[in-house]
């Protein structure tokens, strides 16, 4: 019973809006740290400031996914009080 309540989190809308405002986030983040990089070569300064805005972005993507798990629940939870 509980994989039923919770395959609703695991579909592809759900998981494809987390990873489409991952990857936005990381191309953000990777434009702004890259004045902060001392690196002599731009390919290095991409380089570093990409592996840099991808431990941020992994850190976004699960407060992101868990941020809409938390509101989707409270809806539901809303909606259940309203018909009681």
């Amino acid at each position: 019973m509980a994989e039923d309540h919770y395959a609703e989190f695991t579909s592809k809308r759900f998981v494809g809006l987390s990873v489409l405002l991952a990857l936005v986030f990381w191309a953000v983040f990777t434009r702004l740290l890259l004045p902060f990089v001392p690196a002599e070569t731009q390919a290095v300064q991409y380089t570093v400031a990409g592996f840099t805005s991808a431990c941020l972005t992994g850190v976004f993507f699960l407060a992101v996914h868990m941020f809409q798990l938390v509101f989707k629940e409270s809806r539901k939870a809303r909606r259940e009080r309203e018909y009681n």
